[in-house]
């Protein structure tokens, strides 16, 4: 994976609103960025070597810069945290390829778009090239209640502010986001693209799901993957096939975490189950799966996220 990072510089660094800022990342000789799709992220390398995923959001026709939004999380686990406080314009940062798995599919023909706060990010480069198509779109974006305004100038300078509409939380100088009205009486070809915080985005996916919107049609992007609290998990043994090693998994542990303080290193980025950077086959033993990421495909291969699922059986067999 090494191979494919590459060093960028800061070239812009905008506070967007409290807690939220910008990032205009530029490659340091003025050379061309890889291209990427709508809705893509890249892997960024911070001070400490820590590796964390951000959402592209600028336009995907631009091949000078990338543009990453970051929210200063009070439960940052050193990411964001350092993004905010150590990273300014002129620092050198590294990057890896694009990925997507927030694509917005070829036959779209007419979306809506629902994001909130720092979710808004990947939609942007999707709402840009919505309108870039010709596609009908309608982007609703609603402010985290502590960040009112982010992105909005950035907005404002799109090719899409007009089809953009904002709300506030909590506010009676602003209508608030109705989902029901939003999801009704839609067209049978309208995607939807939601992205936000999980406790947020989730009633609306289910509200969608209830009025006859198809997974298919339903497009989310996660930025935290639910993962049940460690120190109650079963202790289990997982076996390196390579070797013929044997590791016990301690109920606190992840088997990304517990296997590299053995010597044992299984690559990791995002640490949440939502980028597939560890994923590894299982050749012997029961998974419990608790990943945003693998189809049911991979799965029935009998491949796992090592970062945060683990086993229902007693004894794994990786093929490491």
């Amino acid at each position: 994976m090494d191979d494919t990072l590459r060093e960028v510089i800061v070239a812009k660094k905008t506070d967007e609103a409290h807690n939220m800022a910008s990032f205009e990342l530029v490659d340091p000789t003025g050379a061309e960025l890889p291209a990427f799709s709508p809705g893509a992220h890249v892997d960024v390398t911070l001070p400490g070597g820590l590796v964390r995923q951000y959402s592209l959001c600028n336009s995907a026709t631009e091949r000078d810069r990338y543009v990453i939004g970051v929210w200063n999380d009070a439960n940052s686990r050193g990411g964001s945290k350092a993004l905010h406080t150590e990273v300014n314009v002129g620092d050198a940062l590294k990057v890896g390829l694009p990925r997507n798995r927030f694509r917005v599919p070829r036959q779209t023909k007419r979306a809506i778009l629902l994001a909130r706060g720092i979710g808004v990010t990947p939609v942007l480069s999707i709402a840009d090239h919505l309108k870039r198509e010709g596609i009908p779109f309608e982007l609703h974006y609603v402010y985290a209640i502590m960040s009112p305004g982010s992105f909005g100038e950035m907005i404002e300078k799109s090719n899409f502010a007009d089809d953009t509409k904002y709300y506030y939380e909590a506010s009676e100088l602003n209508q608030l986001l109705n989902p029901a009205a939003l999801l009704e009486d839609q067209p049978e070809d309208t995607q939807l693209f939601i992205c936000g915080v999980d406790w947020w985005q989730d009633p609306i996916i289910n509200l969608a799901e209830q009025k006859g919107w198809s997974k298919e049609r339903i497009h989310v992007e996660r930025f935290t993957a639910k993962v049940p609290p460690a120190a109650l998990d079963k202790v289990f043994e997982v076996k390196i096939a390579s070797t013929g090693a044997v590791y016990k998994i301690p109920g606190d542990k992840t088997v990304t975490a517990f296997l590299e303080e053995q010597g044992v290193k299984i690559p990791t980025s995002c640490e949440q189950g939502m980028c597939g950077t560890c994923k590894v086959q299982v050749l012997e033993g029961e998974v419990d799966h608790r990943d945003k990421h693998l189809s049911d495909q991979e799965k029935a291969e009998g491949f796992f996220l090592a970062c945060v699922s683990r086993a229902k059986s007693d004894l794994l067999v990786l093929n490491l």
